[in-house]
C-alpha cells in the first residue's frame, strides 16, 4: 500500500514493546539500537501522515463498484446470455465489494497471483486523458550566503541561487493480451469469469509492474531504474545489505529532501538480510516488515535494492482494463475466437531523486 500509518504505528508499538523488554532485562546496549528503529520509525510516520493529509484534501468521491470485476464485464450470473462477437466493455478492477460468500469452483482452477511483484502497488494513481506533458524537479545552482557588504567604495555581489526544472513527458502505453477459446466458451460463465479474472487480468497487471520499474520503451514507458535524475549507490558493502539500506536512506534525505516510504528489493537479497547473523549467532533481523522505517517491498523485478518515497512517482491510467471479444487471423471458420484484455497507462516520475538503487554487482563488492 501507498500510505502505511497504521502499519508504521503497530511496529513503532512492537519495537516499544521490545525496547521496554530489553531494559527489564538490563540489555541496555540492544534497547539502544531498537530506540534508534523507533526515531526511524517515527520521522517516516510524520512524513507519511502529511501526504496522507494531502491525499484526502485532494480526493474526489468516487464510486464504488459493488460488484466483482467479472461481473462488472460478464454482468449477472442469473441474467448472462453469453457473449456475442464484437462485445466490447471496461470495468474496474482494482476495487471490489463483497457483498455474499463467493463458491469458488474448484474443478476450474486459475492462475495463481505472482507473490511477490508488488512495487506498482506502491505507487498512488491519477487517472489521465493521454501523454502528460509535467515539470521534473531538477538541479539546483548555488545558494543563499552571507553579504560581505560594502568594502572600500565597493559592494560586494550577492549569492545567486538558480532553481531549475526540466519539461518531462509521461508517455501512455497499452499492455494487452488475449486468449483463444472456442465459442462454446463464450456461453460458459465460470470459465469466462476464471479467463478474465484469474489470468488474463494477472498477466496484464504483472506486465504493468515490470514496466513501472524496468521499462525503456522511447515511445512509452520509462520504469524508475531507467529515469534519468534517480540516485544511484555504488559503494560496495560486501553483501552488508542492511547496512547499505541505512546508507540509501540517508543519501535520498540528504539529496533529495524526501524521506523515503519504502525499500524494494529482490526477494533473494531479503533472504540473506533474514539469515545474516550476527558474531555472537543472533539473527540480525527478525523478518518483519519493516526495515529502518520503510515498508518492505519484495519484487522479482527488481534485481537489487531501491529505497524511494512512494509519492515521488505516481500511476496515471488512461484507459481502465476492458475486456472484448473478437476474431484473429482464420478462427472465423475453426469455430475460435479471442478473449482479449488490455489496459493503457503511463508513469510520471516528478522527483527522480526521490528513488535511489543499488545494483547487487556493486553491492556485494568488497568495501574499500
Amino acid at each position: 500500500m501507498l500510505f502505511n500509518s497504521k502499519e508504521l504505528w503497530a511496529e513503532r508499538n512492537k519495537l516499544v514493546e521490545s525496547q521496554r523488554a530489553l531494559m527489564d532485562e538490563d540489555k541496555v546496549d540492544e534497547a539502544r539500537v531498537v530506540e534508534g528503529q523507533i526515531k526511524q520509525i517515527d520521522l517516516t510516520l510524520e512524513h507519511v501522515l502529511g501526504e496522507e493529509q494531502k491525499m484526502r484534501d485532494t480526493s474526489r468521491i468516487a464510486k464504488t463498484p459493488s460488484a466483482s470485476f467479472a461481473e462488472q464485464i460478464l454482468g449477472a450470473r442469473d441474467e448472462f446470455r453469453g457473449l456475442e462477437v464484437g462485445f466490447r466493455v471496461e470495468g474496474d478492477p482494482t476495487v471490489t465489494t463483497v457483498t455474499a460468500p463467493t463458491q469458488v469452483e474448484l474443478e476450474i482452477p486459475g492462475k495463481r497471483p505472482a507473490l511477490l511483484n508488488n512495487f506498482a502497488a506502491t505507487l498512488g494513481s491519477a487517472e489521465a486523458s493521454g501523454d502528460i506533458e509535467f515539470r521534473q524537479r531538477s538541479a539546483q545552482y548555488g545558494e543563499p550566503d552571507a553579504w560581505a557588504g560594502v568594502k572600500d567604495g565597493s559592494s560586494a555581489t550577492k549569492s545567486k541561487v538558480v532553481y531549475t526544472w526540466k519539461p518531462a513527458k509521461a508517455l501512455k502505453e497499452t499492455i494487452a493480451g488475449y486468449v483463444p477459446v472456442s465459442k462454446a466458451t463464450l456461453k460458459d460463465y465460470a470459465e469466462l469469469a476464471n479467463i478474465i479474472e484469474s489470468d488474463l487480468i494477472l498477466d496484464v497487471n504483472e506486465k504493468e509492474n515490470g514496466k513501472f520499474l524496468t521499462g525503456s520503451n522511447s515511445t512509452g514507458i520509462i520504469g524508475v531504474l531507467n529515469t534519468p535524475g534517480i540516485l544511484a549507490f555504488t559503494v560496495g558493502v560486501g553483501g552488508l545489505y542492511y547496512e547499505a539500506i541505512r546508507l540509501m536512506r540517508t543519501k535520498v534525505m540528504k539529496e533529495a529532501r524526501r524521506v523515503p516510504t519504502h525499500v524494494c528489493l529482490h526477494p533473494d537479497i531479503k533472504t540473506a538480510i533474514d539469515l545474516y547473523k550476527t558474531e555472537t549467532g543472533l539473527y540480525q533481523f527478525l523478518g518483519d516488515n519493516t526495515l529502518w522505517g520503510m515498508t518492505v517491498v519484495e519484487d522479482f523485478d527488481c534485481a537489487g535494492i531501491l529505497v524511494y518515497d512512494a509519492t515521488c512517482a505516481r500511476k496515471r491510467p488512461v484507459h481502465t482494463m476492458s475486456v472484448e471479444v473478437g476474431y484473429v487471423n482464420d478462427q472465423f471458420i475453426k469455430n475460435e475466437l479471442c478473449v482479449l484484455a488490455e489496459k493503457t497507462t503511463a508513469l510520471q516520475t516528478t522527483y527522480p531523486d526521490g528513488f535511489c538503487y543499488a545494483s547487487k554487482t556493486d553491492l556485494d563488492k568488497t568495501a574499500a
